[in-house]
């Protein structure tokens, strides 16, 4: 695939570039958008002083809380907008609290699907190719902006939606009649749609056209990409984002994590505790700051990921900086007798065993005054009530080996937990469950 000069720039180029970009980003900030230039000037701070990204810890770090905080106290849309007029709002999901609008100019699209299509065009996407994008047409930014970086690059795009949409037998008797060659979804949708096919009497791995999967939304652990890439017959690449930060990262045929975009956004990882800066190499919180947005840019962002940063070249030639693969984000660690639990890791282990289906979740609840975690799953076909035992035991033996802890496994029939998010391919499916005693038992035939 043919690179652009940026993605094979020198160092010095890219930091160059990088503070001409972020110089006139904190420029109009401070002019345009009181809610970050109130935070710099409490942290004495002046635009004159933002020169570079080395400056950048100058600034004081940004929170989703403090969005919160900025909508309530400037309503509707808060103050961090600035005065920009959009063509588009887009918000964050809201699994981790009220979603938060973000403002759109032309200009912000151009610039995301451009973003987008070189992500596509980097995995492998050509002008040739046809993209199912099964992902949602709402708030959410990812279904616009895979359509959009699609069209930039010249593919053909057929715009399903997700489930609630169009129905999953209508998404798989589409892509049996019209033969798209490449499958934009969320992992959970994906393994979803193969259950589906199945049921239609079809095979994944050999009645469709996909040569690829392209996911994103939801963490994709390498045992769940193997799963979908076995399954589809296909090359899945996983990708990295957020409403704010779209399309800020994307995989290459190496993939060995995630190249940023650093024309377009500075990644910093931080202390989850104190907010220091670390150097690469080492994990931490991931924190984000735009270099292009006319509106609602931000700087310092914590987006809660928590991931490190690699400065070594990768093998395709490009030489912006990578990103590891999530371990998962900090507001959605568990805590159980003092060891943290990521949901990551313990899909991790569930992607292992061929035995297991698709869908899972992580039930808390309290036991005799003490909070316990139950890991629910399907099993990938029926079975009887001794070898379902052996399984759960088997499961709950890898999961104390990786996690360090043991946690009590249940396994249900094939379809038993499927959830709304999954069966319709709603974005980021809940996999965290809070049973209170009024909870009904046991967490199941949710559709």
């Amino acid at each position: 695939m043919t690179l652009e000069a940026i993605e094979q720039a020198s160092r010095a180029e890219i930091e160059a570039l990088q503070g001409r970009l972020l110089r006139a980003q904190v420029e109009n900030a401070w002019k345009n958008v009181p809610f970050y230039r109130q935070r710099w000037e409490a942290a004495g701070v002046r635009p004159e002083n933002i020169c570079t990204p080395a400056d950048l810890p100058k600034l004081p770090l940004v929170t989703k809380e403090d969005f919160d905080q900025d909508l309530i106290e400037n309503p509707p849309f808060g103050s961090y907008q600035g005065n920009a007029r959009p063509v588009r709002i887009h918000a964050s999901s809201g699994t981790t609290g009220a979603p938060k609008p973000f403002f759109n100019t032309q200009a912000d699209l151009d610039r995301i699907a451009e973003l987008s299509a070189r992500r596509l065009r980097a995995q492998g996407v050509t002008p040739n190719d046809l993209v199912q994008v099964t992902l949602p047409f709402s708030l959410y930014i990812g279904g616009p902006i895979a359509i959009e970086g699609a069209m930039k690059l010249g593919a053909g795009v057929l715009a399903t939606g997700t489930g609630a949409m169009t129905p999953s037998r209508q998404q798989i008797a589409i892509a049996r009649r019209w033969r798209p060659t490449v499958l934009c979804s969320t992992p959970s949708y994906a393994l979803r749609l193969t259950e589906v096919a199945r049921e239609m009497g079809l095979d994944p791995a050999r009645d469709f056209n996909f040569h690829m999967i392209y996911v994103t939304a939801e963490s994709c652990p390498p045992e769940t990409r193997a799963e979908l890439a076995r399954r589809w017959n296909a090359r899945v690449y996983d990708n990295f984002g957020s409403v704010e930060a779209a399309a800020s990262t994307y995989e290459c045929r190496c993939q060995c994590g995630w190249h940023i975009s650093e024309d377009a956004y500075i990644f910093e990882v931080v202390d989850p505790h104190t907010g220091e800066p670390f150097p690469p190499g080492k994990q931490g919180a991931l924190v984000v700051t735009s270099l292009f947005r006319e509106a609602s840019p931000f700087f310092r962002y914590r987006v809660g990921d928590l991931v490190s940063l690699w400065d070594d070249p990768c093998e395709c030639g490009r030489t912006f900086r990578r990103m590891s693969p999530v371990k998962g984000r900090a507001d959605e660690m568990l805590k159980l007798r003092g060891i943290s639990v990521y949901p990551a890791a313990v899909e991790r282990v569930l992607r292992t065993f061929p035995e297991l289906g698709a869908e899972w979740f992580l039930v808390m609840e309290q036991r005799g005054g003490v909070e316990e975690i139950v890991v629910q799953i399907e099993a990938a076909h029926p079975l009887p009530e001794q070898e379902r035992e052996g399984l759960a035991s088997r499961v709950a033996d890898r999961l104390k080996r990786e996690i360090g802890i043991r946690l009590e496994v249940e396994i249900f029939d094939p379809g038993a937990l499927v959830s709304p998010e999954a069966a319709e391919g709603r974005v980021k499916a809940r996999r965290i469950i809070q049973r209170t005693p009024h909870s009904p038992e046991p967490v199941k035939n949710r559709e």
